[in-house]
């Protein structure tokens, strides 16, 4: 059996004509004119091979086939609705994946901030810690999407974009005891091992947290917290990382004070590889997390 070829259109003008009693009101309320729905209805029901409507009554009365067929006329629209509203929100319920890659000093609760925020967004998050020089190969390949380092105070290559967010405040924290009095001077801290929570460094980042000649590199944090709680060495560590809770370990006051110890972030993209509106929205959660403070460690 051939199927019948109709259209919304025509079961929508059926069923209002159907409610409304007339020609005229039905075109009112469907925002059509008069003629349109007319003529919807004259296809429709040269398509079926009967008559829908006694056209000899006012207001227009329903053939015994026309009333079968309106029970299902309505069902049917009923449906249409539906498929409408789930077609609307397929864009929104589609998840998208990203890939950020962090260092040591990124604030844990900031990632953790970002992840759930996205996530209400129907944005899913990956997260990979690594050293900046292989997050940004990383990007260039295309195999990730976002880094979020320290400033490095040089420009990036010409593949990638960056952005300041947030900065992050540094201070030495060591062992109780490990120095014999506070403040303490930088030749002294020059002469103690030092805690790198970095493989390499560059030039403009090892001015100034590079101060010891012997350094002890670990960028694992459970592994640094331990050498700290062990008196192994000290280390430039972010306040966010309240190094203090741990056991035995205590922030210590240096001779040159908090000057300078605060540390610019910057989030690093290959244009083209993110979505515009996701960037946007992921910078804008950055900003304003790192601006309020909430991406303070408790």
């Amino acid at each position: 059996m051939e199927l019948l070829r109709f259209t919304l259109a025509q079961i929508e003008a059926f069923a209002c004509v159907c409610e409304s009693g007339t020609l005229t009101q039905a075109a009112r309320k469907l925002k059509k004119d008069r003629t349109t729905v007319s003529e919807l209805l004259d296809y429709l029901e040269v398509d079926l091979g009967y008559t829908l409507f006694d056209r000899s009554t006012r207001p227009l009365t329903l053939t015994p086939q026309g009333q079968l067929l309106y029970r299902q006329a309505r069902l049917f629209l009923h449906e249409a609705e539906a498929f409408s509203r789930i077609a609307r929100q397929i864009p929104d319920s589609i998840e998208t994946h990203l890939t950020l890659c962090y260092d040591l000093f990124t604030p844990r609760a900031l990632l953790l901030q970002l992840a759930e925020q996205l996530r209400a967004r129907h944005i899913q998050l990956d997260m990979i810690a690594c050293e900046r020089v292989q997050a940004e190969q990383w990007l260039d390949e295309g195999s990730v999407d976002l880094a979020l380092f320290q400033a490095m105070n040089r420009s990036v290559n010409d593949h990638l974009h960056w952005r300041a967010v947030g900065s992050v405040s540094l201070a030495v924290y060591a062992r109780e005891g490990y120095f014999s009095k506070q403040p303490v001077s930088l030749l002294h801290l020059a002469s103690r091992p030092q805690l790198m929570p970095f493989r390499d460094l560059p030039p403009s980042l090892a001015g100034r947290l590079q101060i010891a000649d012997n350094l002890i590199h670990v960028n694992e944090i459970s592994l640094l917290e331990g050498l700290l709680q062990s008196g192994t060495g000290w280390a430039f560590l972010p306040d966010h990382f309240s190094a203090e809770r741990l056991k035995g370990v205590m922030r210590v006051e240096t001779a040159m004070g908090d000057n300078g110890l605060t540390h610019p972030l910057v989030a690093l993209w290959k244009p083209g590889v993110i979505n515009a509106s996701v960037l946007s929205q992921v910078l804008s959660i950055m900003e304003k997390e790192l601006l309020s403070g909430g991406a303070a460690l408790t």
